[in-house]
């Protein structure tokens, strides 16, 4: 009631009172992400978000209509990390380099927010199910390999003749398996994985003198990244 006696009108949707606007959106968010890494996009309702995270559903429909639009922000916050990482892998002037500098990056980043980083593999294969939804992830990701890929032909890291695009969808495919891999396996540091990927394509793809300056810019003839960390692969 108002002083003069009359009701008060009723509030409009909006903000609940008292909330941190910011600190109750990321919330909601990570409590998405966690429920698609645990079960699937399918899964994602906003009754198990509300059950798990404490929030009332007109909370969480103020913040998010749809659940596609919830999934869309968690793109768009997957994709920002990727972009980060991917500007910090184009620092370098060698395509290999850039190669190895975007998994240092990708492990480093695992290792700072795992469950943000197992989405960015679990946005990609649900994008595979659902068209509809965004993949902006995944294109970010194949366009830098592209370019790497290419740029390793014309400066003589892969032989003149080799066809970029087959070896550009073969690091695509080897990267999103890591990646699969380190979110499944409980591997504890996704760069002690991120780093025998490293050696593979150092032994496999490069051109012999390549390969060679690399092990003398490494400090000696010996290639000690080759050695695999005992916890890789251990309970195989």
């Amino acid at each position: 009631m108002t002083d003069a006696g009359e009701p008060r009108p009723r509030r409009a949707p909006g903000r609940p009172v008292g909330a941190d606007s910011a600190q109750t959106r990321a919330h909601i968010m990570r409590v998405g992400c966690e429920i698609i890494n645990e079960r699937g996009f399918a899964a994602l309702t906003f009754q198990g978000i509300a059950r798990r995270s404490g929030l009332s559903r007109p909370t969480l429909n103020y913040y998010f209509a749809t659940r596609e639009e919830l999934f869309g922000a968690l793109v768009h916050e997957g994709n920002a990390v990727v972009q980060e990482c991917i500007a910090a892998a184009k620092q370098q002037e060698h395509p290999l380099d850039r190669l190895r500098a975007l998994l240092d990056a990708l492990g480093e980043a695992w290792n700072t927010d795992p469950t943000l980083t197992l989405f960015l593999v679990n946005a990609r294969l649900e994008a595979g199910r659902n068209p509809a939804l965004p993949n902006a992830i995944a294109g970010a990701i194949r366009d830098f390999l592209d370019d790497v890929v290419a740029d390793a032909v014309v400066d003589g890291s892969l032989p003149a003749h080799t066809d970029p695009a087959p070896i550009a969808q073969l690091l695509h495919a080897m990267l999103w398996g890591v990646g699969l891999w380190c979110g499944y396996a409980g591997v504890p540091d996704g760069r002690l994985v991120t780093k025998q990927l490293e050696n593979a394509i150092a032994s496999g793809l490069l051109t012999d003198s390549r390969r060679a300056s690399l092990r003398r810019n490494e400090g000696g003839s010996e290639n000690t990244r080759c050695d695999t960390p005992k916890s890789v692969g251990a309970g195989q």
